[in-house]
């Protein structure tokens, strides 16, 4: 009450008969007969806002009308969720015009390399995110406008006068769907005091809501991945294929002379860039490496050909040795149709002791037809073996004769692999057994190279003389060598240091005719490089000189060629692995000396940011994303397809409720616990039309209050009424 200062005091709500401490008293009253009928011509306190239409003696009134702005939003928000989700799934998988991020050549024509443009999937994928984050914000206060709208539909569409409560309407009034602390009442049996189906919908609608992007966040996450750019052709290498042979006759030695000389620079500790290793990637490998698990290939070792399939030649060379009795050194092996035979002998004595006398020799034995090529001109799996036989004696004064006899084998092993790729994730494939291109799927580029072209140039003017007594040179014409053959030839064949030292050093030793010694510029200085034994032990013999000097003896040159002999009886574990490196030297000279027709391809590909997720996570977000977004498009249409009498169910309508109640159902009076006003469950929450129509009334114009009269229906004017003060101005 106001007293006279003009203070306006609240008094202090009675507690009831029932003994509950914070519920007021109230007392029933029936507005419609405790109150003065309104004039229809006087109008509420807000009637100065718009101007309604106005009907002579009939006051103001206007039509039900449609709210379709829900509807258009939830629709456009609906679109921007499906657009963002399914541009997730779609990027996750593949770009929008292939199959797969990685090549494809299904459909290209004739494998033609052409430039890819990912512009329009970055850009999608940047207005992907500006949307997911734009949605996340806005769907919570999104469900609460669509609820809250459907909310007056609701109201006003109940069959039953009584079936839906004053207490059931002001909990949707108050959005308390939103509100956590009405579920533990809910959950202990108050469902009928505050519960709805439109409070049940607004609830699943709201929690799914809130859920759904917390458990995206977990099943999606952001990776980047290479995508194709422009193919680049690498190379062209050898193709074990069939066809003409790169050789011809004027060619002939040319392959010894080039493994020769790789021979004569070889070094175990020197990086070999084209050997691979079965157990790992891009290695620093050497010749001290070479093993079963290691092999030769054009590529550089590590090559990776990123997002294309790709397939290389390999070739493995593994020697191992044996030592054998005289016997069983081949018989006759110089007689033996296409076999490689050489057979080098001397003797010499210092000069201070002219009665000694030294000598040494050197056989070399590969018994088989040697002018049969081994390899097979076919890209599947081939392997052979090449055999040798060694023969090294040395007859030293006063200390005996000393031989040597040793079976060398070589075992190779050639095909193709698959280079390392993102697909195989850096790894290079195993030894195939059938050729690659049978092998090859969408994600492959053809690797057949039309262009095929070789060429080699002759070795003219080869000379057998010096030491080199009976030789069979049948092998040295023979194309496609033998690994094996290839080393024997370049060391024990004719123009190997065995072959040739002797002369040469005779040579350096012609100007010193006078004196019989050698010029001391000369004595020490590098004359050869003695083949095999720099790539034994740890004290190799690199390189040799004119003669050696022993305690004061000076020992011509066949000195040096017997202690080159000597290191392959003094370090003969080491045999296998000199051969084995001789071998790989072989096969390296072998594929790389010519021109081939099988071209590699890479495309390393460029870094793009990409949406990840699994399709356990894709299935489980998409049922989520359903549950809520069907009920709220269904909620949207059912609230902006029905005619409505205001806008939403908010604070406004529910201070024009209690202007329908009055101040003697509802005084402002002090209160604590709504939920102990017994009137707001015996009261009718449901709007209806209460006006009563005369039969001669021609234009009928409803009136809005609560509890019994009719539904509203569209085309029907409503006018204020004292029943419910709340005429609709648009």
């Amino acid at each position: 009450m106001e007293t006279a200062d003009g203070a306006v005091h609240l008094r202090q709500l009675p507690r009831s008969s029932d003994n509950r401490q914070d519920a007021p008293e109230y007392t029933r009253h029936d507005s419609s007969s405790e109150s003065p009928p309104l004039h229809d011509e006087e109008l509420p306190s807000y009637s100065e806002a718009r101007s309604t239409g106005q009907i002579l003696g009939r006051g103001h009134s206007t039509l039900l009308h449609r709210s379709a702005w829900v509807s258009v939003f939830t629709i456009i928000y609906v679109g921007l969720v499906l657009y963002a989700w399914a541009m997730t799934v779609i990027l996750s998988i593949r770009p929008l015009k292939d199959k797969t991020w990685a090549y494809s050549f299904e459909t290209s024509r004739s494998n033609y390399y052409y430039e890819a443009d990912f512009d329009q999937e970055r850009k999608i994928y940047r207005s992907m995110r500006t949307i997911q984050t734009f949605i996340q914000v806005v769907t919570l206060p999104w469900i609460s406008t669509v609820c809250a709208s459907a909310a007056v539909i609701y109201a006003q569409n109940q069959k039953d006068p009584m079936g839906l409560r004053l207490r059931q309407v002001t909990t949707l009034a108050d959005r308390r769907w939103m509100d956590f602390s009405l579920y533990p009442a809910l959950m202990y049996g108050k469902w009928r005091q505050y519960g709805s189906t439109l409070l049940a919908t607004a609830i699943f609608i709201w929690v799914f809501g809130l859920i759904i992007f917390p458990i995206q966040s977990v099943f999606l996450s952001s990776q980047s991945v290479k995508v194709r750019t422009l193919t680049q052709q690498s190379a062209s290498i050898y193709d074990f294929s069939p066809a003409r042979s790169l050789y011809s006759s004027h060619n002939t030695g040319k392959d010894v002379l080039r493994v020769r000389n790789a021979l004569n620079k070889a070094n175990g500790d020197i990086y070999q860039p084209n050997l691979w290793s079965n157990n790992s990637g891009v290695q620093f490998l050497t010749l001290n490496d070479l093993s079963s698990q290691t092999y030769y290939s054009q590529v550089p070792s590590g090559f990776n050909t990123g997002l294309i399939r790709q397939f290389a030649p390999r070739v493995n060379s593994t020697a191992t040795y044996e030592t054998i009795r005289a016997s069983d050194f081949p018989v006759d092996c110089s007689s033996r149709p296409g076999a490689f035979y050489a057979d080098y002998s001397s003797s010499y004595s210092p000069r201070t002791h002219s009665t000694s006398s030294y000598s040494w020799g050197v056989t070399a034995c590969m018994p088989a037809n040697m002018t049969k090529s081994p390899w097979q001109m076919a890209r599947n799996r081939q392997d052979f073996s090449e055999v040798l036989y060694l023969n090294m004696t040395q007859e030293e004064y006063r200390s005996g004769n000393y031989q040597y006899l040793f079976q060398v084998t070589v075992n190779t092993t050639a095909g193709f692999f698959e280079l390392p790729n993102y697909m195989n994730k850096g790894v290079p494939g195993p030894l195939l057994d059938q050729d690659p291109v049978e092998l090859c799927d969408q994600h492959c580029l053809s690797q057949l190279n039309t262009f095929y072209s070789g060429s080699y140039y002759r070795r003219d003017g080869v000379t057998v003389e010096g030491t080199l007594k009976a030789a069979s040179l049948d092998p040295f014409s023979t194309d496609r060598k033998g690994p094996l053959l290839s080393a024997a030839l370049a060391s024990f064949g004719p123009g190997s240091f065995i072959d040739t030292f002797i002369a040469t050093a005779a040579a350096l030793e012609a100007d010193d005719k006078v004196t019989g010694d050698v010029s001391s510029n000369l004595r020490y200085a590098c004359v050869a490089n003695p083949p095999l034994t720099n790539l034994m032990g740890s004290s190799p013999l690199e390189c040799v000189s004119v003669g050696i000097d022993i305690d004061g003896n000076w020992y011509p040159v066949g000195s040096e060629i017997a202690r080159w002999i000597s290191l392959f009886q003094k370090d003969a574990k080491s045999i296998p692995k000199a051969f084995t490196s001789a071998a790989f030297l072989a096969n390296q000279e072998f594929l790389s000396s010519q021109r081939g027709k099988w071209s590699i391809a890479h495309d390393l590909g460029a870094d793009m940011n990409l949406p990840s997720i699994s399709p356990a996570g894709t299935i489980v977000v998409t049922v989520l994303m359903a549950l809520y977004l069907l009920p709220l498009l269904a909620l949207s249409l059912y609230a902006g397809l029905s005619h409505r009498w205001t806008e939403r169910l908010d604070s406004f309508v529910m201070l024009r409720f209690g202007a329908f109640a009055g101040d003697k159902v509802f005084p402002l009076l002090i209160g604590r616990k709504s939920d102990k006003v017994d009137e707001l469950d015996e009261m009718s929450g449901v709007v209806r039309d209460v006006a009563t129509y005369p039969g001669d009334e021609v234009i009928k114009i409803g009136r809005l209050g609560f509890g019994e009269g009719s539904k509203l229906r569209e085309g029907r004017r409503s006018k204020h009424s004292r029943q419910l003060p709340m005429l609709f101005h648009d």
